[in-house]
């Protein structure tokens, strides 16, 4: 008899400890996620898993590995294959994947650890050309020495901003161009650029300084050429001076034209004109250069553009 009692008091213990241990939930109904695989690019981990009983989202927090669960960045997601950016490559990282089933129950975390981001393929550097055609505008063009980028990025401010508080625009994609408007005139200002590649990837920023132009730029694309006659045969000649303008509407330009490219232009042989271009006749055989300038509202005066050698 007492043999019996003892066999039901031993039967009933193994009930009650294998009805309170759950195995690794610990009795909880929210199953753990499993068969978890990963393939990685240089700054990215994509995660695939088979969900576990009850859970319809999933807790994933990830860190450099040998990290503290509680101290690294969480992404919670209701999809069992997840990508996780924004790691850095040649980096080993540790995931815990937790499945959520209520507000109040959760699985027992699933610890990936060990996984190693590829090698960068990133590894050239950006520059970029900065010009400008009108007072309130920057042209840039960019180029990536490591190969081809998908598209670039630019932050810009004020000389001496701080990066991460300034404007930034990107490119189009496959585009290496980039105009930026709204600029002050007559002021410096740095420009931060980086490029993109197609591992998705990020080069390193690069600051450039530059001073936009005036208010009144000087004239561009100077041009002349022989309407009649030769000075050398005794005739006099008719000679024509073009220019382009792309900062406004100037009062007038003053053109200069002298007997050497290094003389002052300031003392050259002066004509004014409303136009962008002008004809002078009787023109002295040895004038060989040419100097043109904007003269803007009140007292504003571009640089002097040239010398044009005719």
């Amino acid at each position: 008899m007492n043999t019996k009692i003892k066999t039901l008091a031993s039967l009933f213990i193994f009930v009650l400890f294998m009805g309170c241990s759950g195995g690794d939930d610990g009795g909880s109904n929210c199953g753990k996620v499993e068969s978890v695989s990963f393939y990685t690019s240089p700054v990215s981990a994509t995660l695939s898993f088979m969900p576990g009983s009850n859970a319809n989202s999933f807790r994933i927090e990830y860190g450099a590995t040998g990290f503290t669960p509680g101290s690294g960045t969480v992404v919670v997601t209701s999809n069992s294959q997840q990508e996780i950016t924004g790691l850095t490559p040649s980096t080993t990282y540790d995931f815990y994947i937790t499945g959520i089933c209520s507000a109040t129950e959760n699985s027992a975390p699933y610890k990936l650890s060990s996984v190693t981001t590829q090698v960068s393929q990133c590894v050239g550097s950006t520059t970029v050309q900065i010009g400008q055609f009108y007072p309130d505008a920057v042209d840039l063009q960019f180029a990536f020495t490591g190969g081809s980028a998908d598209h670039f990025e630019v932050e810009y401010g004020l000389a001496g901003f701080v990066l991460g508080t300034g404007t930034r625009e990107t490119t189009s994609f496959g585009s290496s161009s980039k105009t930026v408007s709204g600029i002050q005139a007559s002021t410096a200002y740095d420009f931060y650029v980086r490029s993109y590649c197609s591992s998705g990837e990020t080069t390193a920023f690069v600051k450039y300084t530059y001073t936009t132009m005036g208010s009144c730029p000087k004239p561009v694309n100077l041009n002349s050429w022989n309407i009649s006659g030769a000075c050398n045969a005794g005739m006099g000649e008719t000679r024509a001076f073009s220019w382009s303008y792309l900062g406004g509407n100037p009062q007038s330009y003053t053109i200069s034209i002298v007997q050497e490219a290094t003389d002052n232009p300031a003392n050259g042989n002066t004509f004014e004109t409303s136009n962008t271009s002008i004809s002078i006749s009787n023109m002295y055989c040895l004038w060989n250069a040419f100097y043109v300038r904007a003269n803007c509202t009140g007292s504003d005066r571009s640089e002097w553009a040239g010398p044009y050698y005719f």
